[in-house]
């Protein structure tokens, strides 16, 4: 891939980065006294929501969503090498099919659950549901969602669509790199895979289930298979994988979480968090790499950060969470 390509986004990147909450704006809403102090806060931000829209947890959602939808909508428009957005936006494709697919299956409208992020449209995704083939996506997605509406047609269990539409939206991810010929994206896409199945096989373990049952969860697209992960787990040796997937495994930061590791002490929920450390710091890389591919993804990851940071302050802040146990469950922040 020409990184040339991505000069002119860079230069844009760099404006559109000054619009991104800074830490000091996130402590300011941290320990804002009250709503009315936490709107003013926003007010200079692109979230300029209202002292009463701050007790609407709908509201927060929808404007959280509206500016993450405007920067994807950007970034599809100018991105030179679109499948750098898809990295992230995929999510949003399958997390839609797996909608209209339940939707299919109950007869019934989920329209309020979708989300418009992706590179296909929403009424090429029903149009995809509705006839099991489009013209406007590939093969191997149509393929992939006949699959899943055949085994759903024999078992008539909504699991199999969540499962389906999942282990698909792997195998899609992974067929990015035949367009992102960069290391880094490699190493990006095998910590999102692996980081999955990881979490899975623990949540699965923690909470009884039967093996057979999490490997069906399991991509085959990750380093390990089922039993290679389960293994991992149970015999305290994630600190070594750990320590193989880590892009800054010389950093001290993260050394409670290895200990815990050790200790078999670690948590799903530390693993989600530790997903999305790990991913922030194989990105920043590109933070003074003019021309890189990179960028694009850092900036697109960031603004991902950013409306998890705000989401869990201010639902935070509703359901009366301490800044204590906010602030120990916040994402890094784009420029720290």
């Amino acid at each position: 891939m020409d990184s040339t390509l991505f000069s002119q986004i860079n230069t844009t990147i760099s404006v559109r980065e000054s619009r991104l909450l800074t830490p000091e704006q996130f402590q300011a809403l941290l320990q804002a006294k009250d709503n009315d102090a936490c709107a003013q806060v926003l007010q200079g931000t692109v979230y300029q929501l209202e002292a009463q829209d701050l007790s609407d947890l709908n509201k927060i959602e929808t404007a959280l969503m509206k500016q993450l939808f405007h920067d994807y909508k950007w970034a599809v428009q100018e991105a030179p090498v679109k499948e750098v957005v898809q990295l992230f936006s995929l999510r949003y494709t399958y997390h839609n099919l797996k909608v209209l697919l339940k939707a299919k299956a109950r007869e019934a409208s989920l329209n309020h659950l979708l989300i418009p992020i992706g590179a296909y449209s929403l009424e090429a995704l029903e149009h995809l549901v509705v006839t099991l083939s489009d013209d406007m996506v590939p093969s191997f997605m149509q393929e992939e969602v006949l699959a899943t509406w055949n085994e759903f047609q024999d078992y008539h269990d909504v699991r199999v669509i969540e499962i389906g539409m999942d282990l698909a939206y792997f195998k899609h991810l992974k067929r990015l790199l035949d367009v992102l010929d960069e290391p880094e994206f490699e190493q990006l896409v095998t910590l999102m895979i692996d980081f999955y199945n990881m979490t899975t096989v623990k949540r699965g373990l923690d909470q009884g289930k039967p093996r057979s049952f999490i490997y069906q969860l399991v991509s085959d697209e990750g380093t390990q298979n089922g039993k290679g992960y389960r293994k991992l787990i149970e015999n305290t040796e994630l600190a070594s994988w750990f320590n193989q997937v880590n892009p800054d495994s010389f950093a001290m930061d993260l050394k409670t979480y290895e200990e815990a590791m050790a200790a078999g002490t670690i948590t799903s929920a530390q693993l989600e968090y530790l997903h999305d450390v790990l991913i922030f710091k194989l990105l920043d890389q590109a933070r003074y790499q003019a021309d890189s591919p990179l960028a694009l993804a850092r900036y697109l990851f960031g603004k991902e950060l950013e409306v998890k940071n705000l989401r869990l302050i201010l639902a935070g802040r509703d359901n009366n969470l301490s800044e204590e146990q906010i602030t120990e469950r916040m994402r890094p922040i784009y420029g720290q």
